[in-house]
């Protein structure tokens, strides 16, 4: 198992923010010029975040989430 340093973490972090960006400004474009540039730059942008987690896409989830998460199964 390959371990990511925390520069591609946060690189990958970016990478979400920017993928959710894109598809919410997607959904509420109505130029069709507009919605061609912007699905372009997703499809870098997942293209990216594959190649950068070889495929394996991962949601960054905080800590707190996690406890909350294991909480609520006890």
């Amino acid at each position: 198992m390959k371990i990511m340093s925390e520069e591609t973490k946060r690189q990958i972090r970016d990478l979400i923010r920017q993928k959710i960006s894109l598809e919410d400004q997607i959904q509420f474009e109505s130029s069709q010029e507009k919605i061609q540039r912007l699905e372009d730059d997703l499809y870098d942008v997942k293209d990216t975040l594959d190649k950068l987690t070889n495929g394996v896409w991962f949601e960054d989830t905080s800590e707190h989430e996690l406890q909350k998460e294991k909480e609520n199964i006890h």
